[in-house]
């Protein structure tokens, strides 16, 4: 047998092998479980003008139980117009209806994170929270501003054992990573005793890593970056903690965001911003195995979108051409509840699933056929 011939099937062996090993993608899609707002002002759901970007927070007692952690915030005594915006909190509400459609009226006396520190003087913003061994995590972004005048993130840590939906009950343990002017958007993912991962920012998605859930480290590594020519061109942003999937490696969703000319109410406004996903390596959920190359949701009623053909919304939205997701919850394998908010101004609920596509793993085994009866019809004619 000459060496070209032995070549040509090293060649077919390398090529079958990397078939093998290669990741085919699932098909993910989202679909809203209600045309309305599941908690909106206007439906007189809560005492705060906007009510929007919830976190899924598990009860440890009642894992039927549905309980969100809401961003709230009201305009300024002296506002001019609709974007002229107090701070925000951190309050809680309860669904009461088995639909999960309906849920408690949200009031002052409902919230757990407020504006009483320094460094979140100016608002504490888009919690996400993870249960752990009997304990909540809670990530959120604290906002205040410095002596220059200029706006200051910081994404900040709360903790809480017992009586967690009082605000006596929280332990604040401050800004994550007091050295950086600007980060926010935490999401935690517990891998394992040893490896423990922090998503967060907005501009990309960078990595830290802890051991104790309490004191983080930045390890320089991104996870996500933008992409020039896609949905999620101006930012990529964190969403609620990764979850496992059936086989084994993590659904990541993210927020996004790209230009748009879409005519809206809002002074400069000119971003719309739609929900990605990752799948992240179930071994290693640093490595990106495959990512979304358009959204799965996107603004699409009027109180998603409140642009100028919004009718009612158009005067409503703090924010136009906003979806954005920071809570969900598996509720079979593959199927998740993801709650959305809309136009920073309202919360929504919409059904989330993965398919392993038996078609897909039939197409990508057909080079495998090929390179098989290559190999042997090769092997063959040696002989």
């Amino acid at each position: 047998m000459s060496i070209s011939k032995v070549q040509i099937i090293v060649f077919l062996i390398v090529s079958w092998s990397s078939y093998i090993l290669s990741y085919v993608q699932p098909h993910v899609e989202m679909k809203r479980l209600s045309t309305k707002p599941i908690i909106s002002s206007w439906d007189k759901n809560s005492d705060f003008l906007y009510n929007y970007n919830s976190a899924f927070m598990p009860m440890i007692n009642d894992p039927n139980a549905i309980t969100l952690l809401v961003r709230v915030q009201d305009l300024l005594n002296d506002a001019e117009n609709i974007y002229n915006v107090g701070p925000s909190k951190i309050a809680v509400t309860q669904s009461i209806d088995s639909n999960h459609l309906t849920y408690s009226h949200i009031t002052q006396q409902n919230v757990i994170i407020d504006i009483d520190r320094d460094y979140q003087s100016l608002g504490a913003e888009d919690p996400r929270v993870v249960l752990f061994n009997g304990s909540y995590y809670l990530f959120y972004t604290a906002v205040s501003k410095v002596p220059s005048g200029n706006w200051r993130a910081q994404l900040a840590l709360a903790t809480c054992k017992t009586e967690c939906l009082t605000k006596e009950s929280w332990t604040y343990h401050g800004p994550l990573f007091p050295n950086e002017f600007w980060c926010k958007s935490g999401s935690l993912l517990i891998h394992n005793d040893t490896h423990r991962y922090l998503f967060f920012n907005d501009s990309n998605i960078a990595i830290a890593q802890t051991t104790d859930l309490i004191n983080y480290s930045l390890t320089n590594s991104v996870l996500l970056n933008t992409r020039s020519d896609s949905f999620d061109s101006e930012l990529v942003e964190a969403g609620p903690e990764p979850l496992k999937l059936s086989d084994n490696n993590y659904l990541f969703l993210y927020n996004s965001a790209r230009r748009t000319n879409i005519s809206n109410p809002k002074p400069g406004w000119s971003l719309e911003y739609n929900l990605g996903w990752a799948i992240l390596n179930g071994d290693n959920p640093t490595e990106v195995l495959a990512r979304s190359d358009r959204p799965i949701f996107s603004p699409v009623l009027d109180w998603e979108k409140c642009d100028n053909t919004s009718s009612e919304w158009t005067n409503r939205g703090l924010t136009p051409l906003v979806i954005f997701v920071e809570g969900w919850k598996k509720t079979a394998p593959n199927t998740f509840l993801v709650w959305y908010q809309g136009c920073d101004s309202t919360m929504g609920l919409a059904e989330l699933k993965v398919y392993f596509s038996s078609i897909a793993r039939a197409n990508s085994c057909t080079p495998l056929v090929v390179y098989m009866l290559t190999f042997f019809l090769l092997c063959f004619s040696f002989s």
